[in-house]
């Protein structure tokens, strides 16, 4: 009789735990459904969740860091070739003063021996 008894209790838990863990695997795909449009499976889910770790911990980077990356690199590049342009431009001017400093020597040194 206990035996009896304690069986459909016993039963009856599993059935509610059944009729539970039902409407809660219901109410997650309903979930993701509205989420993603669709249920994802579960491999993409876990990369979802762990996605930026797993970039953090690899050392990677993501494209948008990348493409951020590189338009300021580009920034950088196009200031160093301005910079170059200016050292070019300085360059010719103390080149041309430097060609003058050189001739008055040569006419003073040539000037001194002509004594």
């Amino acid at each position: 009789m206990y035996a009896v008894s304690a069986l459909l209790i016993i039963l009856t838990i599993l059935i509610l735990i059944g009729i539970y863990l039902y409407f809660r695997n219901r109410a997650r795909k309903k979930a993701l459904k509205e989420k993603y449009g669709r249920v994802p499976s579960h491999t993409e889910l876990y990369f979802e969740e762990y996605f930026d770790e797993m970039i953090e911990s690899w050392d990677l980077l993501k494209k948008e860091e990348v493409e951020d990356w590189v338009d300021k690199m580009e920034v950088r590049l196009d200031g160093v070739s301005e910079d170059l342009e200016e050292l070019k431009a300085n360059r010719e001017t103390i080149d041309n003063k430097l060609d003058k400093v050189e001739s008055r020597l040569n006419k003073m040194e040539s000037k001194k021996q002509g004594r």
